[in-house]
């Protein structure tokens, strides 16, 4: 988390000393704001760890005072880690699917009607001269600098998840959602990018930004093909379960 404040900090600079497009400018502005949400999150929700053994003290005296008043209450009960969770059926999986699938067409339907909008506008109202359309910005040592610490700080921060999740062989707590919208991001950002002008100053002037989409596509890919392949082996392998009496009594010694 810390990694990608950061990283968008120094895009944000680069993008603003460089003069590049406003949609980067903004989008480094909203990934800012995001950035200091999820780490106030990260503080809030840590600090009630702290109450963590109380909460595992009430949450075993609760179902002990309850046995004093019905005896209907199952052995097993009375331990926390053994109530049973309703398993996710295949049609509320299905629901879900959907529903995410609706989410990100939404999300990218309305930001084509957002585009849409401030490119008719623009046209209408703009009055440039050849140049000023931001198609030959100037070349500024210090903008592309901090574009080139952003892409690294972006690309490696990567490689831990894609590590941890190769050592646990899950991806456990991840959504692939997240990586489908960071995929889409990333694309759109090379495409707004390379659509408004592939001028050789420009595009080296947008190298930075255009590199390090790039390299998240990748990286976002990988760990992409990792939800699938892990899913698939936690799938594939087999239950065992308990031996039966029967089963113990039938059993001859080696």
């Amino acid at each position: 988390m810390a990694n990608w404040a950061v990283g968008d900090l120094a895009s944000l600079i680069g993008t603003v000393v460089q003069g590049l497009l406003h949609t980067l400018i903004i989008l480094g502005v909203i990934n800012g704001l995001i950035d200091v949400a999820l780490i106030w999150q990260c503080y809030h929700y840590a600090k009630w760890e702290q109450f963590k053994p109380l909460l595992t003290f009430l949450r075993i005296r609760k179902p002990i005072a309850s046995t004093s008043e019905s005896s209907t209450v199952a052995p097993g009960s009375l331990d926390p880690t053994l109530v049973a969770t309703e398993p996710e059926t295949p049609k509320k999986s299905r629901w879900s699917t959907i529903l995410h699938i609706v989410y990100v067409l939404a999300v990218i339907g309305l930001s084509i009607m957002v585009w849409g909008v401030v490119v008719a506008r623009v046209r209408k109202t703009a009055t440039l001269r050849p140049g000023e359309d931001g198609t030959d910005p100037d070349f500024s040592p210090v903008g592309a600098a901090f574009g080139w610490v952003s892409m690294v700080i972006y690309t490696t921060s990567r490689y831990p998840q894609i590590y941890k999740n190769w050592k646990s062989k899950s991806c456990h707590n991840l959504s692939i959602w997240i990586f489908i919208l960071l995929i889409i991001y990333n694309a759109t950002n090379i495409s707004s990018i390379l659509i408004k002008s592939r001028a050789h100053n420009y595009v080296i002037v947008n190298l930075p930004w255009i590199v390090n989409s790039s390299f998240n596509i990748i990286l976002d890919l990988i760990i992409m093909a990792q939800f699938m392949w892990y899913r698939k082996i936690r799938h594939a392998a087999p239950v065992a379960g308990p031996i039966s009496e029967g089963q113990e009594e039938r059993k001859e010694p080696v």
